[in-house]
């Protein structure tokens, strides 16, 4: 819940707390959370019915990490699992988390600043967590990482890092002896001397970068053989599979597990017809939005926080740039480069 909020902006209402080990009951049934071991606060959901127990298993993490436990083995009469990729993982985390210091260690080296794109949750905080533990290079993070690395360090974990909305990030950054952690779509190419790499569970998928990048596959989701260990030590009486590679892992189970299970299928919900082209009015209304969003003096507004408020109002996104444009122009707004965010100007 912390984590959302710090990475929505959006307050979360009408939800009961359920402690990990501690059941909850809703109405016939009760409800208890388990470690799934993906990311901070990642929950598996056993309900306990009178006909069963159902466990609802999504975004399991199956390896043990410098910031996350293994999944708990839940045992259960009804066992519904997520697969989310159809593939064996044939790199060792420890082997990767080797390639990646050393990578970014030979950028330092050649004078350039290693630029690591991440998942803003999971990844980044196991990127910075690992230089901290095994170089003294400052790690700057963009501001939306800043607010979900406070949450981590809110629960306990410890995290070095500097937020790059900050005057000593940017100096930092022009001084050139650093590390950079960036979220998906950040664009790096602003800045001719970072070298950038992704780190991505789906990055498993691919040799290579899309321009000649570095891909680190540092895997935090299970591959199929993990899952299948997995079910085999639940013990499920049968099970439903959903997402990726749910038909394969179906199949898996039942053949080599002889359990009864099978994929769950839904349908894509329709596409929405687009929107036709604005006209100054709506311009106007969506710079009067956009500064009711952006009214805390001091604070960067991360471009996708302030993007997703204005798509949830209807606009399109080349309404919202041609906005962000004009209240930059007019000096209403501040554009901040390396963080990719904007703040009301001091005046």
């Amino acid at each position: 819940m912390e984590l959302y909020e710090a990475d929505s902006g959006r307050e979360v209402g009408h939800w009961q707390e359920s402690p990990c080990g501690k059941r909850v009951r809703i109405g016939e049934v009760e409800v208890e959370a388990h470690n799934a071991g993906h990311v901070l606060g990642s929950a598996q959901c056993e309900v306990i019915t009178p006909e069963g127990t159902i466990v609802y298993a999504s975004h399991l993490g199956l390896d043990e990490t410098s910031l996350t436990r293994r999944a708990e083995v839940v045992p259960c009469d009804l066992l519904v699992i997520e697969a989310p990729f159809a593939t064996v993982h044939q790199n060792e985390r420890e082997s990767v988390v080797a390639d990646i210091v050393k990578w970014a260690l030979e950028c330092v080296n050649d004078h350039r600043i290693p630029a690591l794109i991440s998942d803003p949750i999971g990844h980044a905080q196991e990127l910075v967590r690992t230089f901290n533990l095994w170089t003294k290079i400052p790690v700057i993070v963009h501001p939306r990482i800043a607010r979900l690395n406070q949450v981590y360090e809110n629960h306990g974990t410890s995290l070095h890092y500097l937020d790059a909305s900050t005057e000593e990030a940017v100096n930092l950054v022009e001084g050139g002896q650093c590390i950079v952690i960036v979220p998906k779509r950040f664009d790096t190419t602003r800045y001719g001397n970072f070298r950038v790499a992704t780190v991505s569970d789906r990055a498993a998928r691919f040799e290579g970068g899309d321009d000649g990048q570095r891909v680190f596959p540092l895997n935090t989701q299970p591959d199929l053989n993990q899952l299948l260990e997995y079910v085999k030590e639940v013990k499920p009486r049968s099970v439903l599979t959903f997402y990726g590679a749910s038909a394969a892992l179906a199949q898996m189970i039942s053949n080599r597990l002889d359990v009864p299970a099978r994929q769950v299928t839904s349908e894509r919900p329709a596409r929405k017809p687009q929107k036709p082209k604005v006209d100054e009015r709506r311009m106007l209304a969506l710079q009067e939005i956009l500064m009711r969003f952006i009214e805390t003096p001091g604070y960067m507004y991360d471009r996708r926080d302030i993007a997703s408020v204005a798509v949830n109002k209807g606009f399109r996104s080349v309404e919202i740039e041609e906005a962000l444009e004009r209240l930059t122009k007019n000096g209403k707004l501040e554009y901040s480069r390396l963080a990719d965010g904007y703040t009301l100007t001091s005046a």
